[in-house]
């Protein structure tokens, strides 16, 4: 199991990264009355990402990236957290407006 927090730089957010423990994982997640399947993350996933409603992101995966398809989880997961933090502060992904490079360039920081 590890954890620890990804400071965001100048975007007013963190990210609690968690590999492992899912029963811990459930257990924060219910103090914010968020209720998942424990089964579902069990038998389905391998990585989650999800916003609490106090605006923390939370990057879940079963393990530590080990292998290139984990690594692709990790960056999967990534995405999925930038994609969180970014439309809380208004910036949607449109290609029509180049918000496409500050989504590259939050992930390439996470990363």
């Amino acid at each position: 199991m590890k954890n620890f927090i990804i400071d965001c730089g100048t975007f007013p957010f963190d990210i609690m990264v968690h590999f492992g423990d899912i029963e811990l994982l459930l257990k924060m997640l219910k103090k914010y009355k968020i209720n998942i399947d424990k089964k579902q993350l069990e038998d389905n996933r391998v990585g989650l990402s999800i916003i609490l409603p106090t605006n923390q992101t939370v990057l879940w995966m079963k393990s530590e990236p080990a292998t290139p398809f984990d690594f692709s989880v990790l960056q999967h997961e990534i995405f999925h957290c930038v994609h969180h933090i970014l439309e809380k502060i208004g910036i949607k992904c449109k290609s029509t407006n180049n918000s496409d490079e500050v989504y590259a360039y939050l992930i390439q920081y996470i990363i």
